[in-house]
């Protein structure tokens, strides 16, 4: 039996513990009723509004939805993508609306979410954190959990990312490739810079991807938070072509190597590459004793595009060496650097027809 009477005040109430949609169980007492039989009715028209989700979809909380998505995505995605998402949730989003039910949430919630954001990062993170938290809500609708997502409502950012890209010329990388001092990372950033790789893609080649009959590197895996997964997308999968002077390089470091298995990293020792805390290090050293302009590890991509670009490739073979899926992609980032500008194109017109080739019309 459930129901009991206080004594205190001669009236009854009842305790009854019901199971949330997340297995958890919680406790529910409800008091002030003037018989057991009343006591006994509410009992159980609560219960049978519990299973008609008319109370139980009020219990649940963000963090606890945030949790379940966390699981059902990590099944069906991969685990770099996962462990993006994650480190969203746990840092953004959770800290936020934690305990709060997600009934409760309201789309002045996520406004006010958004002007925190940003105050403190760049356009892009916000975007990124927000349409997680659309995507947990859309979660939360189709398991029943929620019937609006207020997320989606309020829209995203409206903001948009101020694009600058930094790039080293080869007269620049070459300044500071003649600084370097150590085998090791002489060899990675001629690597970096011939390439186009990214810093996880560079730190997961092992000596089974590098062809030294073909001159080729394949490049179909990569580091993320120390975990080696598959490449960002199916189109970062590749096999690129590299220059001889750099092959010669990787040829030497590999001659030097103590203990060698194919499976073993090109950059680092036995299965564990070079931490990148320690190439950062490294890179902020000789940037700093070449004298030249300070850009990113992941800049150095961009100053690939940019000698390609210089040296007339078009847009899908640069693509094609990036690792992007679409040469839109590619057009997007760097068409500020193609030279050919309308009037420059137009110029090139002059030149298709002679003067004295062209009808002159009299007048009359």
């Amino acid at each position: 039996m459930s129901v009991y009477k206080d004594e205190e005040s001669g009236k009854y109430y009842f305790i009854v513990r019901v199971k949330k949609r997340n297995g958890k169980t919680k406790q529910v007492k409800r008091r002030g009723f003037k018989s057991a039989k009343e006591a006994r009715l509410a009992e159980a028209q609560f219960l049978v509004d519990w299973e008609n989700d008319e109370l139980n979809e009020e219990s649940i909380t963000f963090e606890e939805v945030a949790e379940e998505y966390l699981k059902w995505y990590k099944k069906r995605r991969k685990e770099s993508s996962y462990l993006k998402v994650s480190g969203i949730v746990n840092t953004h989003l959770i800290p936020r609306f934690k305990n709060k039910k997600l009934e409760d949430i309201r789309n002045r919630d996520v406004t006010k979410f958004q002007d925190d954001l940003i105050d403190k990062y760049s356009v892009n993170h916000i975007k990124r954190i927000h349409t997680t938290l659309s995507a947990i809500f859309n979660f939360a609708i189709k398991q029943e959990y929620a019937k609006v997502n207020p997320a989606s409502v309020v829209g995203n950012v409206e903001l948009e990312e101020e694009r600058t890209i930094q790039y080293w010329t080869l007269e620049e990388f070459k300044k500071f490739i003649a600084v370097v001092d150590d085998d090791l990372y002489y060899t990675l950033f001629m690597v970096l810079y011939y390439s186009g790789m990214r810093k996880g893609e560079l730190l997961a080649l092992t000596w089974n991807d590098v062809n030294f009959e073909q001159n080729t590197i394949n490049i179909n895996k990569t580091v993320y938070n120390r975990k080696v997964t598959s490449t960002k997308t199916k189109g970062s999968t590749r096999t690129i072509v590299m220059p001889k002077h750099t092959m010669r390089l990787l040829s030497q470091l590999k001659a030097n190597v103590k203990y060698y298995k194919p499976e073993y990293v090109v950059f680092g020792e036995f299965n564990d590459h070079i931490p990148t805390t320690t190439l950062d290090r490294h890179f902020e050293k000789y940037t700093k004793k070449a004298g030249v302009k300070k850009i990113r590890l992941h800049d150095f991509r961009h100053s690939h595009a940019s000698y390609l670009i210089n040296k007339g490739a078009i847009p899908s073979m640069v693509a094609s060496r990036l690792g992007h899926s679409n040469p839109s992609t590619t057009l997007d980032i760097y068409s500020h650097l193609y030279p050919s500008t309308e009037k420059e194109v137009v110029s090139q017109m002059e030149d298709d027809f002679k003067t004295a080739d062209i009808v002159q019309f009299k007048a009359k």
